[in-house]
């Protein structure tokens, strides 16, 4: 990386400096007529404001690394260059282990260099997913649930919550699943949708193998979600179990 600062890092650079002139400027010029505590006060306010115009800057630097990281962990796999056609210049990578190297080594990146920015929680969520897919489920699920934690309302808290139940399900944990989503079926300020909490109520039902269980969470979901997504599924659950009890009479 080249240590020269480019024109848009120049400008930022000058934005901040001279926000912080003027405003010791300001200070300065009313020094005489603050009393202690108000000047103490003001120059809280100095450097709250410097504190967030440089958090703002910051935070643009962080989505853009975060853009990277992303990008790198969707790009094709191309081995030789297999497939691209001439002149393409999509990011693309030679195997898969070298996808998931450069994408991990961003996604860390942005967490390390940007720690407080929602970019960062977004890298955290995304480095639970490749510890689970390496096989590291207990870092997946530190990250997660610390994740779920401090942001209970972030726009992914709910993926990262399902992420959470299959993982749980796969490590021989779906009593527990089970437990947990039949007292948030219950709870009125649930942390998911109705449907979604049914739709993984049935589906770890079904894995303990309580199918008919499982079943009549399904045919809540076909008769009280009919427009929900996992609806479609649920119909052809719902007949297979009828199928089958026929078949048993």
């Amino acid at each position: 990386m080249s240590d020269r600062l480019t024109r848009k890092e120049i400008k930022r650079q000058d934005t901040f400096q001279t926000t912080m002139a003027q405003s010791l400027e300001w200070v300065r010029s009313h020094r005489r007529k603050l009393i202690a505590g108000v000047a103490t006060l003001a120059l809280a306010i100095v450097a709250l404001a410097a504190w967030a115009l440089w958090v703002r800057l910051s935070e643009g630097d962080a989505q853009a690394l975060l853009a990277e990281a992303m990008a790198a962990y969707a790009a094709p796999v191309r081995p030789d260059g297999e497939g691209a056609a001439a002149g393409d210049r999509e990011l693309s990578f030679p195997s898969e282990a070298a996808r998931r190297t450069r994408s991990k080594e961003l996604f860390e990146r942005v967490v390390k260099e940007h720690r407080a920015s929602d970019a960062a929680d977004v890298g955290r969520v995304y480095l639970g997913l490749m510890a689970a897919v390496d096989g590291a489920a207990e870092r997946a699920r530190e990250l997660w649930r610390d994740f779920i934690d401090e942001h209970p309302r972030h726009m992914l808290a709910a993926e990262v919550r399902l992420n959470l139940y299959a993982l749980d399900r796969a490590d021989g944990k779906a009593e527990e699943v089970a437990a947990e989503l039949e007292a948030m079926l219950e709870d009125a300020r649930r942390p998911l949708p109705e449907d979604v909490v049914l739709n993984e109520l049935a589906v770890t039902l079904e894995s303990l193998g309580r199918q008919e269980a499982a079943a009549e969470h399904y045919q809540r979901l076909v008769t009280e979600f009919a427009e929900s997504p996992y609806a479609f599924a649920a119909r052809e659950k719902v007949g297979a179990s009828a199928s089958f009890a026929g078949l048993g009479t």
